[in-house]
């Protein structure tokens, strides 16, 4: 089933383009030593409030679909998943591939192909060409199992099981340490709890989907979270921390995708707000979101292989507008082209 929500795609728009100004600044840092890394929006945090926005919108169909049928189709759920995310995935591995010539291990192979490039990214050994495709792994791996939690858990009891798969995977880290420090004292395993856990989070994922269930369901805790007061808070600490590069130590993206959630079910969805927070521009972006982030690595590659770029001024802007021009255009077309081949077959697939 389809629909519409509201201001969502800008919400993917403002994301996409964060991503994309935070790996420039990275790739400046690299090259000349000096950049504004430092003072951009965490990507990291754009790629967070990216899980926020899909958790939401999935638990909300999936409820939606239940709500309606009695049931959900988890076949038909995997076949619109594969339709929409294997295609661009698997052309980014092979173009990637060829326009850099780049031959991975193979064990690098294995895990881009199994859709596991988080696993890959976590020990050290990443798609090095692209290496943004790990949070594509996160998604996967987490709507393997959140469809049959849908299928299985009862309405009434879909908050509670929510809320403490959100805490369970939050402190899940925290417990890893805490057992290795007093057990077996190994470096090595530190090391990959805190690279694993660092990307793999899908307690942020959860978050959205608490609250896109919440939503579909009109919950009573909605009531609460359309608290303007509230609103106006999280929405003021999410501006502060994340444009500020405030942080926590410790639950941080946690922090963010609760304050993301917060603002995005009301901007979407709260008519007592009424805001319209889109426009024909961030419609447009929001909805090539999927291709500006699958593709802006190998614009940056290109620029700065073809492209005489220097740490100047002009040179710097002259870099922001080939990046995100290009970007922006291949997106399109590859929407306009490839993508829509297979976003018209994922009609098969809805009920």
């Amino acid at each position: 089933m389809k629909q519409r929500i509201k201001n969502l795609d800008t919400f993917r728009a403002i994301a996409a383009i964060v991503v994309m100004i935070g790996h420039i600044e990275l790739f400046r840092q690299n090259n000349f030593g000096t950049s504004l890394f430092n003072y951009v929006p965490s990507g990291h945090t754009a790629v967070m409030m990216f899980f926020v926005i899909s958790g939401f919108l999935i638990s909300f169909l999936l409820t939606k679909e239940k709500q309606k049928f009695g049931t959900i189709s988890v076949k038909d759920f995997y076949g619109r998943r594969v339709l929409r995310i294997f295609p661009l995935y698997y052309l980014v591995l092979v173009m990637s591939s060829l326009f850099f010539k780049a031959m991975p291990e193979g064990r690098v192979i294995a895990f881009a192909a199994t859709l596991l490039p988080n696993v890959s990214h976590a020990i050290g050994c990443g798609w090095s060409v692209s290496p943004q495709i790990w949070s594509i792994g996160v998604e996967n791996l987490f709507y393997i199992v959140f469809p049959l939690l849908v299928l299985f858990t009862p309405t009434k009891r879909m908050i509670p099981v929510l809320s403490v798969l959100i805490i369970g995977l939050a402190l899940l880290p925290h417990t890893i340490d805490y057992m290795n420090i007093r057990t077996l004292q190994s470096e090595s395993l530190a090391h990959f709890n805190q690279k694993f856990f660092y990307c793999n989070k899908f307690d942020s994922i959860a978050i959205g989907c608490l609250v896109g269930f919440a939503y579909a369901c009109g919950h009573k805790m909605i009531n609460i979270l359309y608290n303007k007061w509230l609103f106006f808070a999280c929405a003021l600490l999410s501006v502060i921390l994340w444009f500020g590069n405030i942080g926590t130590k410790h639950f941080n993206d946690e922090l963010m995708s609760v304050l993301f959630a917060v603002v995005i079910l009301n901007v979407c969805t709260n008519e007592r707000m009424n805001i319209c927070f889109e426009n024909s521009l961030s419609k447009f972006l929001g909805r090539i979101s999927y291709g500006i982030y699958m593709y802006h690595w190998i614009i940056l590659l290109l620029a700065f292989k073809l492209l005489p770029f220097t740490d100047s001024a002009f040179s710097t802007f002259c870099l922001y507008g080939f990046v995100i021009v290009v970007t922006v255009l291949v997106a399109w077309l590859s929407f306009e082209t490839y993508e829509k081949f297979f976003l018209n077959l994922k009609k098969r697939f809805e009920r």
